[in-house]
């Protein structure tokens, strides 16, 4: 017994020089993972464990500064806000538990604000948010068209659809027809007129590969989501980065049909809004 207990207290020493406590309140974090490793202040960086559960009421620190905004989300993880206050450059990410002294440290690169701008890395518009889809109660007639980003409606993912024998639209993109591009077909911007291919599966999932003028390929996942997940200031029309839709009537100025794709490459999300146009019908309902 005298044995025991000798034991244990060697194996609470040993755990204290790790930086942990023998306390059962503690628990590691398996299955530690984040959405990014870089992010200008004010963007969100999303954190996973499993179970998510193990990430509740853990504080995070950008360096020595605490991340005040973060909001738990159930069965899915923690979201934190990176700090203003951070000058650009690598600091350490810490995750800490309030019940114990051990933290679990990464590596994180705090960016400047305008590091998407012009950066062939990062073509589309990065949401600050992390999104958490749900699916919608109403889908579109059609995915046919123009889906533009409400961040800057000048950035467009022109979709249409092949047609079978019979002429019936398919599932799969017309990768002759489909085209990342600028809605106002402004020039020299990253996403001029970038070839799209890819489908929809049974499951109403988008698989989607945009091949880029620099010889890359981006590939995405993604599906329709209620509009309802997406934060209002997304929800309301505005023309920024597009003049060229200013004029449209306002039947045309609606945001009823969502659609929130990931990268594969970077993790990065992008929310994408159906727009209607006067007078270009669908070619597959």
């Amino acid at each position: 017994m005298v044995k025991s207990k000798v034991v244990v207290a060697f194996l609470c020493l040993l755990s204290i020089g790790l930086n942990y406590r023998c306390n059962p309140d503690c628990d590691s974090l398996p299955g530690l993972s984040i959405s990014t490793t870089e992010n200008p202040a004010g963007y969100e960086v999303l954190i996973r464990a499993n179970p998510p559960s193990a990430l509740q009421g853990r504080k995070v620190f950008f360096g020595d500064m605490l991340a005040e905004q973060s909001r738990f989300i159930d069965n899915v993880g923690l979201a934190v806000t990176v700090p203003d206050g951070l000058n650009p450059g690598k600091v350490e990410m810490r995750i800490e538990d309030p019940d114990c002294q051990d933290f679990v440290a990464l590596d994180f690169n705090v960016t400047s604000a305008d590091f998407f701008q012009d950066n062939p890395d990062y073509v589309f518009p990065p949401l600050p948010e992390i999104i958490i889809p749900t699916l919608p109660a109403d889908f579109p007639p059609s995915i046919e068209n123009a889906w533009l980003s409400p961040q800057n409606l000048d950035y467009c993912l022109w979709f249409k659809f092949v047609a079978d024998a019979d002429g019936n639209c398919t599932q799969t993109l017309d990768p002759l027809t489909s085209f990342e591009q600028s809605t106002c077909g402004k020039a020299g911007v990253l996403y001029e007129e970038n070839q799209m291919s890819g489908y929809m599966d049974s499951h109403g999932v988008m698989h989607l590969s945009v091949e880029r003028a620099n010889g890359s390929l981006e590939e995405f996942e993604g599906e329709l989501i209620n509009p309802d997940d997406a934060p209002e200031k997304y929800l309301d029309w505005n023309s920024v980065g597009a003049d060229c839709l200013s004029g449209l009537p306002g039947d045309f100025k609606k945001r009823t049909h969502m659609m929130l794709l990931t990268s594969k490459a970077t993790g990065r999300q992008l929310l994408i809004y159906q727009q209607a146009i006067p007078d270009v019908p669908f070619d597959c309902l």
